[in-house]
Parts: structure tokens; sequence; C-alpha cells
């Protein structure tokens, strides 16, 4: 069935504005489903997935990439570009979730060709927010900060308010990670500001929680503690699981560092739980960490080793270089607090190798020239604009004077000439089809008398042949007769096809396409009909008595499915 397009409309509204709380993932993707199956309509169906999908997606990671993915293989390698788009780049942030950079970083080169084919810059910014979010995760600041600068650039070209949050976010991050939380709180600082303006709930729970990070990572716990409580009240309104599992994990950091282990056991086991189903392995690897840090404080070596071994062996699986550079270093420090020299020089040498890898010192430096180059290009951008709407008032006035009256000018002139053409065009065609029509009747006429001629000869050959007593003379004139017969038919038809389609010279091509199955002398009755000739003249020049060439109509018009119409023959084919 075919859904109507305010049907349609009300159902993406209704995707879009329904609180995630008041779903279930399941029932909510089965539902996905069967409404889709019953939507006749290609790009109704991927409009309704991806919709789908964007709610699912802070909800249900796994249902949210099976709807992205079925709505990417309706759209096709080559249809609805636009929607692929957003396919892919759904697809992508929830691979970068999964910590599957390798299909992430293919979905995002792949979002970058076609957003730049279809000079989409919205779509372009956000290819390389997904770069940024992989280099972010494995390490590569220097490369996500500029992915994060040109993604901003290209958001506010657009003034897209939801893509400059996430892109000052992410720059904002790649400072937590380096130890620059000073500069790291400026930007989320913008970024709020943005989100309180347009008042986005989605984005403003997103900020609040890096701003507890933040002021966490400074120490300040009841100023962390009191923005994660914040986001915690935005996104259970919102019901964003994979949000609430991130602000769990982070609230029980905060707990553990005044000492409150029974609230941190509570938040990171409700963190944990939603990270193992969700297969969020970065997430995974940090809280590993982050219980370590608890046994520590409880001075449990045992458990201390264990967890930090299990954070390392994440972080190499995936090669997430901050996790394994943390890692490592608790490692190197509980091996030398023991007193295993070997073992504390091996994490050692792994720390360094990290820290070497995430090259601290020359992100720094990027990320100075970045900022530099962007508020340079800003200011050169507003003065430019300023001077920019000065001349543009100018120019303006001068164009419209100028080009209302040659625009006038042309057009009428055009007109003139144009009009003049055409006339002159058909009567020059009109004209050439006429002579040639009549010339060819002409040669029609010609041949119907040479025939007549040649029939009288052949009347007169077999009365002689009948009047005739010499077998073998008598002989002699059947074979005269019969070849002047056949020569003369022959010669006939070759001259006047030659001579019709030099004036109808598409005839038979646009007859044949239409009707492939007429035989030759179908196609020679329907070149003489197309003359208007009439049925005596047909005769004499083919031939055929009257009774016959009735019968050879009748199955013309059979052929050309007229059998049953009051349409001539005659006026079937000349339209054809």
């Amino acid at each position: 069935m075919l859904l109507k397009p305010v049907f349609l409309c009300f159902l993406i509204g209704l995707l879009v504005n329904v609180p995630l709380k008041a779903l279930e993932p399941k029932r909510f993707a089965d539902s996905m489903e069967k409404i889709v199956s019953q939507t006749g309509n290609k790009k109704q169906k991927i409009e309704i997935l991806l919709a789908g999908s964007k709610k699912l997606r802070l909800l249900d990671p796994d249902k949210a990439l099976d709807l992205s993915t079925w709505a990417l293989s309706i759209a096709g390698s080559k249809d609805y570009p636009e929607l692929r788009l957003q396919a892919m780049i759904n697809i992508g942030n929830i691979d970068i979730y999964k910590s599957k950079y390798k299909e992430a970083m293919e979905i995002a080169l792949k979002v970058k060709e076609l957003s730049t084919q279809l000079e989409n810059k919205k779509a372009l910014g956000e290819s390389f927010m997904l770069i940024g979010a992989i280099k972010v995760d494995q390490g590569d600041y220097s490369e996500s900060y500029e992915s994060f600068f040109n993604a901003l650039r290209l958001f506010e070209q657009v003034a897209y308010s939801e893509g400059i949050i996430k892109a000052l976010s992410g720059i904002s991050n790649t400072c937590y990670y380096q130890g620059n939380y000073n500069k790291a709180l400026i930007y989320d600082n913008n970024a709020l500001k943005v989100a309180m303006v347009t008042k986005d709930s989605l984005q403003l729970g997103m900020v609040m929680t890096n701003v507890g990070v933040k002021y966490a990572a400074k120490n300040q716990f009841s100023k962390a503690i009191d923005f994660y409580q914040k986001a915690i009240a935005i996104n259970m309104r919102l019901g964003l699981q994979t949000r609430l599992a991130a602000l769990y994990l982070n609230i029980g950091t905060a707990y553990l560092q005044l000492n409150r282990y029974d609230d941190f056991i509570l938040y990171y086991n409700r963190a944990m739980a939603f990270f193992t189903v969700t297969e969020a392995w970065h997430s995974v690897a940090v809280s590993h960490l982050q219980y370590s840090a608890y046994y520590k404080k409880l001075k449990d070596p045992e458990n201390e080793l264990k967890y930090v071994r299990l954070a390392l062996s994440e972080s190499m699986k995936y090669k997430f270089r901050r996790v394994a550079y943390q890692a490592a270093g608790a490692l190197h420090m509980i091996y030398l607090s023991e007193g295993k020299i070997d073992s504390a020089y091996k994490y050692s040498l792994l720390e360094h190798a990290e820290k070497d890898t995430l090259n601290s010192e020359k992100a720094q430096a990027r990320l100075s020239l970045f900022e530099l180059e962007y508020n340079y290009n800003n200011k050169q951008q507003e003065i430019k604009i300023k001077q920019q709407r000065k001349d543009f008032i100018v120019i303006i006035i001068i164009i419209i004077a100028l080009s209302g009256l040659i625009t006038t000018i042309l057009f009428l002139s055009r007109q003139i000439v144009k009009t003049k053409n055409i006339r002159l065009e058909k009567q020059r065609l009109s004209d050439e089809v006429e002579f040639k029509n009549k010339e060819l009747t002409l040669g029609v006429m010609n041949l119907i008398k040479k025939n007549e001629l040649i029939v009288d000869i052949s009347n007169r050959l077999i009365l002689m042949e009948q009047n005739t007593t010499d077998p073998s003379f008598k002989q002699e004139i059947i074979q005269l007769i019969r070849s002047l017969q056949r020569n003369s038919s022959e010669e006939i038809w070759e001259e006047f096809e030659v001579r019709f389609k030099q004036v109808h010279n598409s005839f038979y091509k646009s007859l044949l396409d239409r009707f492939p199955n007429l035989s030759p002398s179908e196609l020679k009755l329907c070149a003489l009909l197309r003359l208007n000739l009439s049925t005596k003249e047909i005769c004499e020049l083919s031939g055929q008595r009257p009774a016959s060439l009735d019968v050879a109509r009748y199955r013309l018009r059979k052929k050309l499915g007229i059998a049953n119409s009051q349409v001539s023959l005659v006026t079937f084919l000349s339209q054809v």
C-alpha cells in the first residue's frame, strides 16, 4: 500500500517528537518493519527507516544500525544520494560507538566523496566529524583538531547549530585528552551558549556532560556531579540510554574520588551492563580502568592488576592509544611497587611508546595554528562581507538599470529574428515537401502508365501465343511473357521505393519499429496508401485484382490494430 504524503509527514514527525523513554526498542523496530513493508514508495521507505534509526541510535545502537543499513540497501548505489548520505552518517556514528574504526573510516571517506560531489556542506562537515571522532579515540590529536575545525567552518557556513555544537565539543574533548582542561572548558562554554540559544535539549545534555568531565579532571568533583545530575535529568527525560550509560560511568568516577564507594559501584554496574550489551568496547576499556582505581583505593592489588590488564587488552585490540597509555602507566607503577623490575620496565617502554604515538606537543602546536587560522578567517570574512554589501548596493543599481534596458532590447530583437526564421523555415520545409510529393506523384503515374503498356504488350503476346500452332514458337512466347512481367514488376517496385524513400525517408523505419511483423508486400501496400492512391491505381501498379486488394487491406488493418476502428488506413499511415 502506498502511504499518502500527509500521513508520511505525520509519521516522521511522530518518530522525531515522541520521547524515547516511551518506546521499547524491539517493539519499536518491529513496528518500523511493519510500516515499511506496507509502504510502496522507495523514498518513503528510506525516510521512515532513517527517522527510526535516528530515534534509536542513542537507545539501541544495534537496532539503529539495522534500520540505517536497510535504508542504504533500498537506496542502492545511485538513487536518492541525499538520503544515502544520511544513512551512511548514521552507520558511521554507530560504528565509532562500537569501536569499528576501520568500517567507520571507510564510511566517512565515502560520505566525504559523495557530499563533495553533491556540494552538500552539511554532510561534508559530518564526514569530518566522523574522521575527527575516530582520530580522537585512536589518540591522533593533530588529525582530530584539523577534522573538527574543518567541520566547524562548514557548519557555520550553513548555520547548522547542532553541527556547530558537536564540532565545538569535539575540539573541547581533544583538548581534554591532552590535559588542557581550561582550554577545553572554553570550547564547552561556547557550545553551551549555542545550545541554550537554540533550546536543543539533546545537545544541551551532551554539553553539560562534557562540562562535568572537565571539572572532574580539575578535581572539582562537586561541580562535576552538579553538571552530571543536570545532564542525567535531561537524558532520562529523553530516554537516551547510551548517554545515560556514559553519565553513570562519569558520575561513578566522581563518587569514587570522593570515597563514596557504594555510589561508585551502583553507577559503575549500570554503565557496564549497557556497554557490554551494546559492545561499546572503548567505554568498556575505560570502565575497567576506573574499576582498577577502585581496587587501588581498597588496597586490593590482585583485583587492581586484573582490571588494568583487561583495560590494556581491550585498548591494544582496538588501538585505543589513550587508554593503552594510561593502562601501561598503571601496570608500570604496580610492578615497580612490587619490586618486579623486569615487568615494570616492559610496561614503562609500552607507556612511552604510546605517549610518543599520541604526539601531544605537535598536536598542541597544531591546535594553536588552527585557532589562529580560524579566528583570522572569521575576521577577514566579516570585513569582506561588509565591503561586499557596500559594493553590492552600488553594483546592483547599475546592473538593474543596464540589464533591464539590454534585456528588453535583446529580447525583442531575438523574438523578431526567431519568429522570422521559424516562419521562413516552415515555409521552406512545406515547399520542399510539396514539391517532392508532386514529383513522387508524377513518378507513380508514370509507373502506372509504364505498367499499363507492359500489360498491353503482354496481352498481345498472349493472343499471339493462342493463335500460333508452332509449339516451339508458342513456348518461346510464354517465356517472353513471364520474363517481361517478372522484370517489369521488379523494376517498377525498385524505382518506386527509391523515389518514395527520397520523400519519406523514415516511414519504413517508424512503421517497423511499431509493427515489426509486417511483411514486405504489406510494407509496399502501406507505402501506396501513404500516397493516398485509389484502389484502381494501386491495382494497376501492383497487378492485383480489386478483390485481392480488399483482402490485403483488411489483413493490414488487423496487424495495425485498427480492425474495429473507424480510422481510415490512409489517415492512420499519414501519422506514422
